[in-house]
């Protein structure tokens, strides 16, 4: 039975300077050629849409999809993951809270490789 993670479970699991780190390693796996990723599409809903994006980690040994819908009453996120050696639903994550973390930890990323030595301050 694959793990579900709620919006809680991220919070509390999950520390940015954990997403900083997790980043940066998916990073440098996707300049080893490890990672393959699918570019966002878009379907349209009556008012609104609904979006995937797709990835695969063969130094992981995992693939996955995030999926969610936006219009005027909001957005809901989810990322589905697979075991890609057993070809199973290896967990399905409610995606908000980590959509932000990811994001942040991009900038980090970039912050901490892009800033001046010494740099104490951003802006």
């Amino acid at each position: 039975m694959p793990l579900y993670l709620t919006e809680s479970d991220i919070s509390a699991l999950l520390e940015p300077a954990d997403a900083v780190e997790a980043i940066e390693e998916c990073f440098r796996r996707m300049a080893r050629g490890a990672i393959d990723n699918a570019p966002r599409r878009r379907l349209r809903l009556e008012e609104g849409s609904l979006a995937d994006m797709a990835a695969s980690d063969r130094e992981l040994g995992v693939a996955g999809g995030k999926l969610y819908t936006a219009s005027p009453a909001g957005a809901t996120f989810v990322v589905c993951l697979f075991d890609a050696e057993k070809s199973e639903l290896a967990a399905v994550i409610e995606a908000d809270q980590l959509g932000r973390l990811r994001t942040g930890a991009a900038s980090g990323v970039a912050a901490r490789f892009l800033a001046r030595e010494g740099a104490r301050t951003l802006g």
